[in-house]
């Protein structure tokens, strides 16, 4: 089963898309975010055997896929 998020925002450069999973990891000012939503997601699928595929390009968005196996 699959799960697909996409947008057609700013998207992320390699160096910030290689952290996101990252607990405290954020590009947001103090104060405004605590850098656990996406550890928190990463955490809760692949504790149940999932995964999360993500894509992502400068000016053009990022598409976030969540996989979990049929059993």
């Amino acid at each position: 089963v699959s799960l697909v998020v996409e947008d057609s925002g700013t998207g992320m450069p390699d160096e910030v898309l290689s952290k996101i999973f990252i607990p405290f990891f954020t590009t947001k000012e103090i104060n405004e975010g605590t850098g656990l939503g996406l550890a928190v997601v990463h955490g809760i699928v692949t504790s149940h055997k999932g995964s999360i595929k993500v894509k992502s390009k400068v000016g053009e968005g990022s598409r976030f896929e969540v996989q979990f196996a049929l059993t």
